[in-house]
């Protein structure tokens, strides 16, 4: 029988062209999935450090990319890992403040620092002392009158922290990775002070160990935060992302996404 126009026949091995076109699109690969770096350090209930139990922020940002059909890859490493690889351009986005150095460097939600309503997540960030210290803290001048340099240390890749401790003129001593190791320093008399985000600090204190410990009031800072990009983003992809920016705004009140208001700053 003969072949129908536009088609070769099996027995030549070739196949009409609307064939193979079709076979190309099944076939293809899905799309490439927005890495989001979130460090590795557990800031509960924000950030669990734990692929298994996420925390708020990270559940808030695989659920909204999930109903706009993105798919979203939560990476676990270190902060110093995160911000070399965004600026590679090798992973497109992070949780930081919108501080300098984070502006210098990324894309911020609505506006270029970082529109608040657009925030994934709002906390305080605190300091730490020992009780037998004598500390004056008014929220705006510190001075410690038996330490001449203040020692204050947060954990490494702290933006938030380390910028906020240079605005009382001071200058931050970089700390280890994990905030429980910055305050075992500040116990053994190698900081002055230790600085952390208010949730991580209700957690650490309240363990037997750290009964030695207190917090200041007021907050050192009151600091909203943002999942930020890279400004590599393809335009395509970047309207993608800003429509996952307002999802999260909007259900990030959400009863799912809140946290105990009995821990809230």
């Amino acid at each position: 029988m003969a072949a129908l126009p536009g088609y070769q026949t099996r027995s030549g091995c070739r196949w009409h062209w609307v064939t193979l076109g079709l076979a190309s699109l099944l076939s293809a690969p899905p799309a490439a999935a927005l890495q989001v770096c979130v460090g590795d350090v557990p800031v509960p209930p924000f950030l669990s450090g734990d692929a298994s139990r996420p925390g708020i922020i990270e559940r808030l940002m695989v659920d909204a990319g999930r109903q706009l059909g993105m798919q979203v890859e939560l990476l676990r490493w270190p902060a110093r890992r995160c911000f070399e690889q965004m600026r590679l351009g090798k992973v497109e986005a992070g949780v930081g403040a919108a501080v300098a150095s984070n502006l210098q460097e990324f894309d911020f939600p609505g506006n270029p620092s970082g529109d608040p309503q657009l925030r994934v997540a709002r906390t305080a960030i605190v300091l730490i002392k020992r009780q037998d210290a004598v500390v004056h803290w008014d929220g705006q001048r510190l001075e410690m009158p038996h330490a001449s340099p203040v020692r204050v240390g947060a954990r490494a890749g702290f933006r938030a922290a380390t910028e906020a401790v240079r605005r009382l003129g001071l200058e931050p001593t970089q700390g280890p990775n994990q905030p429980l190791h910055v305050l075992r320093m500040l116990q053994l008399g190698r900081l002055d002070l230790a600085v952390l985000v208010h949730e991580e600090a209700s957690t650490l204190l309240a363990r037997q160990e750290f009964s030695n410990l207190t917090q200041l009031e007021p907050p050192l800072l009151v600091s909203d935060f943002f999942v930020m990009t890279i400004r590599q983003l393809p335009e395509a992809q970047r309207q993608q992302v800003q429509r996952w920016w307002e999802l999260m705004a909007q259900w990030r009140d959400l009863p799912a996404y809140r946290m105990d208001p009995a821990v809230s700053p």
